[in-house]
């Protein structure tokens, strides 16, 4: 099963942790931190958005977002299941519709700030990474 992680920026220690997590049990994962669906690997958080925010001006020309809008849908299309962590941001939110939009399975892990954005897409809500791994079949290898 592949899993993709949808999640801001500001969950990147969280996002990090659950990708090591389900690649050591077996699962494959698709995160803006391992696809390169960022600006610059390796920069602070803080770089990282600024950075992000100036591409926003030209958005509609800028190529690094076209790259990253491009790598998120393959990675959406390519995955099984989404994991939107939260706290979420729109962009994860965006996300999850459209996974839900392509028949694939919406997990929330973490607490659900405005229930009113979810609108049922989600299969299972589980409070925490290790209440949601918990909750997985072993992978088959």
């Amino acid at each position: 099963m592949r899993f993709f992680i949808a999640s801001p920026w500001k969950n990147k220690d969280q996002v990090e942790q659950l990708s090591e997590k389900l690649t050591r049990r077996g699962y494959e994962v698709y995160s803006f931190l391992l696809s390169g669906a960022n600006l610059a690997a390796g920069i602070s958080i803080g770089d990282e958005l600024k950075m992000f925010n100036e591409a926003l001006g030209n958005w509609q020309q800028d190529a690094d977002i076209k790259r990253i809008f491009d790598s998120e849908m393959e990675g959406l299309k390519g995955s099984d299941a989404l994991i939107l962590l939260g706290p979420v941001g729109r962009s994860s939110l965006i996300e999850a519709g459209i996974a839900y939009g392509l028949g694939k399975k919406v997990f929330i892990v973490g607490s659900v700030e405005k229930p009113e954005v979810f609108y049922l897409i989600c299969d299972n809500l589980y409070a925490d990474i290790d209440s949601f791994l918990g909750s997985l079949p072993p992978a088959r290898q």
